[in-house]
């Protein structure tokens, strides 16, 4: 039986970290289907200009969309909650809520301080919790909506040079993968994103700061791919209703389909993950074996503060 997609004409879709890479490409996809937008984010300049943008492609398009943004820094929940019923005073009840505002802080476990790993908290995690606890009784009040979380190729494993940011990308997958529980019986509905390494502004300046054998592994293992592709491909998801995103990454795909845990599976496609569970210990033992082996390698100068000038561990 074909999958029935959902239809966004007239439908409100509010996205945080609206104003460029992953977050604009999305809320062009939904300006293309005829969705009104806010879209949301701490940068009032970058807002202005994808505003512009936005207006532009319903122009070209036709697509009778209103556009509308708001400065927000998502961390601050009371601010979060005024600003998002500003937002339904204007365009209306909020009907996709896409929560893809975040950043990376990266650097050595050891040199990292704590306020660091809380700061990565609170964008990452509370913010995207702030965004929903406010819309989330509404939501279920109207017995409508839909929820999309944007979490991180690194929600299902770690790195070194992330030790600050993965767990706070873990964490928002527990919430969605909750929430998904919880709102059985319900017409409201969640999504989970984990997208893969995109040519985007924070991407660019996570680049500068990662540590090298943090960057060696990236370059060895991943590809970078265009906003455009991303969002054409997570919006596809999101309209057919899918929990768990897909990815233009293969090699994601196949680790997201590999550690889905207690998710519903259904036929047929529970064959293909009978299939991939079978390959998937595999691929995961060849690629967290050259995980490894860079971070044995790279060990002497990464702790040679904490060993000492010869760099070497102790036995």
């Amino acid at each position: 039986m074909a999958v029935k997609k959902h239809n966004l004409t007239s439908n409100h879709v509010v996205i945080t970290g609206g104003s460029s890479g992953i977050g604009l490409e999305l809320a062009l996809q939904a300006v293309r289907r005829r969705a009104n937008v806010t879209i949301i984010s701490r940068s009032e300049a970058r807002l202005k200009a994808a505003h512009v943008q936005l207006q532009e492609e319903a122009q070209k398009g036709c697509t009778g969309s209103k556009v509308a943004y708001r400065a927000l820094d998502v961390t601050d929940s009371a601010m979060v909650r005024e600003v998002l019923a500003e937002a339904v005073k204007d365009l209306g009840p909020v009907d996709l809520l896409i929560c893809n505002a975040g950043a990376a802080h990266l650097g050595y476990f050891h040199e990292t301080e704590l306020a660091v790993f809380r700061k990565q908290m609170e964008l990452n995690f509370f913010g995207a919790l702030n965004v929903v606890h406010a819309l989330y009784g509404d939501m279920v009040r109207r017995n409508h909506g839909h929820i999309c979380l944007v979490g991180s190729a690194l929600s299902s494993f770690g790195l070194v040079g992330y030790s600050a940011y993965c767990p706070s990308k873990y964490a928002v997958k527990g919430l969605a993968d909750s929430l998904r529980n919880e709102l059985q019986g319900t017409q409201v509905k969640i999504s989970f994103a984990q997208p893969p390494d995109t040519d985007t502004p924070g991407f660019a300046e996570e680049n500068k700061h990662k540590p090298p054998e943090t960057k060696e592994i990236s370059e060895a293992g991943s590809t970078v791919f265009k906003p455009e592709q991303v969002a054409a491909v997570l919006m596809a998801g999101v309209l057919r209703g899918d929990y768990l995103l897909p990815t233009p990454d293969l090699g994601l795909q196949v680790n997201i389909i590999a550690t889905k845990g207690l998710l519903p599976r259904f036929f047929p496609g529970v064959l293909l993950d009978m299939l991939v569970g079978f390959i998937a210990p595999l691929v995961h033992w060849a690629v967290v074996g050259m995980f490894d082996r860079v971070a044995r390698r790279t060990a002497g100068p990464r702790f040679s503060k904490l060993w000492g000038t010869g760099g070497q561990g102790r036995d």
